[in-house]
């Protein structure tokens, strides 16, 4: 114990209390994935079921899976070690010291643009057409300054909560919807086997020529991409659970334990007790991620699942597809089915799950740069997230108004976002930090074979549905 760097503080005991305590635990993955709603489940995941059906189910639920992988990769390292994966990553990776954190940091904020000027895309869209004045790009405009002025000065918390409960009577309502609607059980059940369609049916290619002109590939990775987020969320998701106070988190000299891993050689293991009594410490503080994991991501897949499932009910037999000036009006069906009067929810709904997901997006990007740069760049360090806010929310507003008034469609603004963040730099996240706990954690501290396997195929998945988008996007492949 004496070369040890530090002893785990007392587990909560609410982590030994079954599930009733382990409730208490449900944090920022909970946040992080109901934020994705605004973005995946209303429009990626129903416009997967209206063109594809049932078959294209397997794809969204990997989707979502393997970003739970991906979650838990991350957090139980930051709670093990009270170090965030980039600054490890600067460290251990061959070659110049802190070049990957700063790539991947460098590849995902090149994303923020994308989901700033998209979701306002969306959200000025519904605007129009509720309204009848003005346009897409004001009514974007408008909301992308006001969401600022709102950040700035900081009055969220009333929205929050309206915001929370609007969304939750919303999944509710979708779930209500799906066995309302009547699907194919069978067909939704072998839409669980990985098939890869064809093409675009007849009927797309004569009603939506724009969207049977976008290439297959680069279509089914805006799914995966979308659904769960993208690095440019995670990065500053795992950098929240400063904030939690779980594991090594919560160590009283938890800076200088820092400044110590720094200090360490980059080859050598890290010096975590491996003393038995100090390991089950650990491991029960381990339950605090999982849970949060495991009940966000389960609560994500879930809602994946039944709004792809009312895409291929009720919009794939219709040959009503969002796409083009029509965006978010064909989901509709999901809640009037149930009753006319609902349509009035389903606007309100999507309005505040939209406003929602893009007010989060100004709270997490600028933890994301700031856990990307701080361990490469001292100025960073010493401004702190807080102080580096302000331009990075300038960056956000300013190519995000750019983007909506060099007149991009939604779908346009986000394929490169879900092709690199959401896919391509997620998938070699997961790789990397199965390779960082080999090489830094005593054994004791590993993911266990299983979990070790789902990270790793995670991985490989969505690795491989980004290069071979990117590829087809190129022309290497057909």
């Amino acid at each position: 114990m004496a070369n040890s760097l530090f002893k785990y503080p007392e587990p909560d005991p609410r982590l030994k209390m079954g599930w009733k305590g382990l409730l208490a635990f449900l944090g920022p993955g909970f946040i992080l994935a109901s934020a994705t709603v605004g973005s995946g489940e209303v429009f990626f995941a129903p416009r997967g079921g209206a063109l594809f059906g049932y078959a294209v189910l397997w794809c969204l639920l990997l989707g979502a899976l393997s970003k739970g992988f991906m979650a838990i990769s991350g957090t139980r390292y930051v709670v093990l070690t009270g170090e965030h994966p980039m600054t490890r990553w600067g460290q251990i990776f061959p070659g110049p010291k802190n070049w990957f954190p700063v790539m991947m940091g460098i590849l995902t904020i090149i994303c923020f643009p994308s989901w700033v000027g998209g979701l306002a895309n969306l959200l000025g869209d519904i605007t129009t057409k509720w309204t009848g004045v003005l346009g897409i790009k004001w009514w974007a405009t408008i909301y992308i300054i006001g969401t600022l002025i709102i950040a700035v000065i900081g009055s969220y918390n009333w929205v929050e909560k309206a915001q929370t409960t609007i969304v939750v009577t919303m999944v509710v309502a979708f779930l209500v919807g799906v066995f309302a609607a009547r699907p194919d059980w069978v067909q939704a059940f072998l839409g669980l086997f990985p098939t890869i369609p064809s093409g675009y049916e007849p009927w797309v290619i004569e009603k939506y020529p724009d969207v049977a002109n976008r290439k297959l590939w680069i279509e089914l990775v805006g799914y995966v991409g979308a659904i769960g987020g993208g690095t440019y969320d995670y990065i500053g998701y795992v950098g929240l659970y400063r904030n939690k106070g779980w594991g090594a988190l919560g160590l009283p000299n938890l800076a200088e334990i820092q400044e110590k891993l720094l200090a360490a050689d980059p080859k050598a293991k890290f010096a975590l007790p491996v003393e038995e009594e100090e390991v089950k410490k650990a491991r029960t503080w381990l339950r605090a991620p999982a849970t949060d994991a495991v009940v966000s991501f389960g609560a994500l897949l879930i809602i994946t699942a039944a709004v792809t499932i009312l895409g291929a009910t009720l919009l794939h037999p219709a040959q009503l597809v969002p796409a083009g000036t029509q965006l978010m009006e064909h989901q509709a069906l999901f809640l009037t089915q149930l009753h006319p009067s609902l349509l009035y929810l389903y606007y309100v709904g999507i309005w505040c799950a939209l406003w929602g997901t893009i007010y989060s997006v100004f709270e997490l990007y600028p933890a994301t740069t700031y856990e990307s740069f701080a361990p490469a760049f001292k100025v960073i360090r010493d401004a702190g997230k807080d102080g580096i806010a302000k331009w990075v929310w300038a960056y956000m507003v300013l190519a995000g108004l750019a983007y909506n008034w060099l007149g991009l469609t939604f779908t346009t603004m986000v394929t490169y976002a879900t092709m690199i963040g959401g896919s391509l730099t997620c998938g070699i996240w997961c790789l990397a930090q199965v390779w960082t706990e080999r090489k830094v954690l005593p054994k004791e501290y590993h993911m266990g074979p299983v979990l070790t396997t789902c990270v790793i195929l995670s991985g490989l998945f969505l690795l491989g549905m980004a290069v071979i988008s990117i590829m087809q996007q190129f022309g290497l492949i057909k």
